[in-house]
């Protein structure tokens, strides 16, 4: 049970490595402007966090089958060879982490920057098309009379 236990944390650490090429990947793919493949990263991110979560929910029912909450009470009952690993899985897997995280934010700031350059553009471009005028002809192609301002009526009651 205990190698399954150092197993699972050696493939979590495994994902999470990925998961931080992943992340690089997609910020350079953002920094390109390629909206399409960022799309098919990010669908890769999902799915691999959503194993990884999976991955952790059986780490933590095997931990409880053993009596124990965390690794770290699990690490005295291994043997050396095996305690030496898991700490080694414990410590990529803590790094990886870690960069990802640093990564998603760098991520998310420059996602933000390019919808708010588009959202600037796209209003600039608006203005543009606008016109500046009243006096123009409509879709139709009649010519559009401007309503006048206020006037007092005169006439018959």
């Amino acid at each position: 049970m205990e190698r399954l236990v150092v197993e699972s944390i050696a493939r979590q650490a495994k994902g999470a490595q990925l998961l931080a090429m992943l992340l690089e990947e997609e910020h350079r793919l953002l920094r390109a402007g390629n909206p399409q493949a960022i799309a098919g990263v990010e669908l890769m991110v999902q799915e691999l966090v959503r194993q990884l979560a999976a991955e952790r929910a059986l780490t933590r029912r095997l931990l409880g089958s053993l009596g124990v909450e965390r690794v770290a009470e699990l690490l005295p009952c291994l043997e050396e060879s095996s305690r030496q690993a898991c700490q080694q899985w414990m410590a990529v897997l803590e790094a990886s982490e870690q960069h990802s995280a640093r990564q998603s934010m760098i991520n998310m700031d420059l996602a933000e920057a390019l919808l708010q350059q588009t959202r600037g553009l796209l209003a600039r471009i608006h203005q543009d098309v606008l016109p500046r005028q009243s006096h123009v002809y409509t879709a139709r192609g009649v010519w559009q009379r401007q309503a006048s301002e206020a006037t007092l009526v005169r006439g018959r009651l």
